[in-house]
């Protein structure tokens, strides 16, 4: 097929107007694409550009007409990954489930009327020194407790923050307590620590720190995801603990992803450095890179430290996301129970979504990469949502 043919094709794609015949010709041209990638080098690039432009159009339509959102920002490509992936709403999905998208039902409207789960936010329970648990959901802005010579209080932004009482007398201060900070599904939390150190924890995680930073460390626990922005303290070094590793930093921005149900912990850096030890290894990073421990063996690899924050900042970000794994994310940001029904195909995902999607508007947009899924919903107001994924 020649390359006038494909243009005029993917036009008449996207202005709805496709026959059958066209369709299957469509069809034809990606599967010969797909068996031979040199095709692409017959493409010159003013043509490449053409394409590009065309399938552009026709998927953010598709998408603004299906979730009401009139913007679709797409992430820049080379032209050979244009020939192999098409941008929806954020996301970035394969050709082949651009073009089979007519053949397909487009959104489950059944099985999704009237259930949606809207997305996470500022939700937080701490535990103070006493054992008191505080719904940080429910509390007002203002002065929490004092411990340990330390205000806690809630900022009216809906963070943690820790202020040293100056007015205290040593002795009012000598015992140390430790607070713990747990994270829900659906939710997302700033810390900041009596040093000035400023933490956000994700989704389905905690931080367990002291009331005062006492002695010659400053030694913080944490479980899931958290992003550290820690206060310079060349006296004291700051120390992050997770169930397979420590982090030792003197002052520095970094990531790290420690979550339970994860194959591996990713320490991510930005600023600064810091030494990775795990039990049977230890490295030091520079800004750039991420650490990956996988059964304490140790790796460093060049990073984009933005992606690695893109959850604080309020995106999904994939990069060749494996779909079991993007379903770990959507499963703590939505608050859902996620299972599989048959033979569910592997999947890879690269791109972003904004984190302030509704679950349906980002299960609409995975459709199209041939992702099909019902939502189950049960009378009680117990029982967790179901995300049932389907072949």
């Amino acid at each position: 097929m020649d390359n006038e043919k494909i243009l005029y094709l993917l036009d008449q794609y996207n202005n709805g107007t496709a026959s059958a015949e066209d369709l299957k010709a469509l069809d034809s041209w990606y599967n010969n694409f797909e068996q031979d990638e040199k095709l692409m080098d017959k493409l010159s690039a003013p043509e490449v550009k053409d394409i590009e432009k065309r399938m552009l159009f026709g998927i953010d339509h598709r998408i603004e007409v299906a979730t009401g959102r009139s913007k679709a920002i797409v992430t820049r490509l080379s032209p050979r990954q244009w020939l192999t992936v098409a941008a929806a709403a954020f996301l970035i999905l394969s050709l082949a489930g651009f073009f089979t998208v007519k053949k397909l039902p487009l959104f489950h409207e059944q099985d999704t009327v009237g259930i949606d789960v809207l997305p996470g936010g500022n939700k937080a329970m701490l535990i103070l020194g006493n054992g008191e648990k505080v719904n940080l959901n429910e509390r007002a802005s203002g002065i929490i407790s004092q411990e340990s010579g330390t205000k806690i209080s809630k900022s009216a932004d809906a963070s943690l923050i820790y202020t040293p009482d100056n007015t205290n007398t040593p002795a009012s201060s000598d015992v140390v307590t430790t607070n713990t900070i747990i994270i829900p599904n659906g939710g997302l939390y700033e810390v900041q620590l009596p040093d000035g150190t400023h933490v956000w924890l994700n989704a389905a995680s905690s931080l367990t720190y002291p009331t005062r930073f006492a002695g010659h460390s400053r030694k913080v626990k944490l479980t899931g995801e958290g992003y550290f922005e820690v206060a310079k303290d060349k006296f004291k070094p700051f120390e992050v603990e997770t169930e397979d590793q420590r982090v030792q930093v003197l002052g520095t921005h970094f990531n790290i992803n420690a979550y339970a149900e994860e194959k591996v912990q990713k320490t991510t850096l930005l600023e600064g450095s810091v030494k990775v030890i795990s039990k049977m290894a230890s490295v030091l990073i520079k800004p750039g890179e991420q650490v990956i421990n996988q059964n304490n063996n140790l790796s460093v690899s060049p990073f984009n430290s933005a992606e690695a924050i893109a959850w604080k900042n309020g995106v999904f970000q994939f990069n060749h996301t494996e779909l079991h794994s993007l379903m770990l994310d959507l499963a703590r940001w939505y608050n859902v129970e996620v299972v599989y029904e048959g033979h569910i195909k592997k999947r890879f995902f690269s791109g972003t979504i904004d984190k302030s999607y509704t679950l349906v508007e980002v299960l609409k947009v995975l459709e199209l990469g041939r992702v099909h899924y019902r939502i189950e919903q049960e009378k009680t107001t117990n029982t967790q949502t179901r995300l049932v994924i389907i072949p």
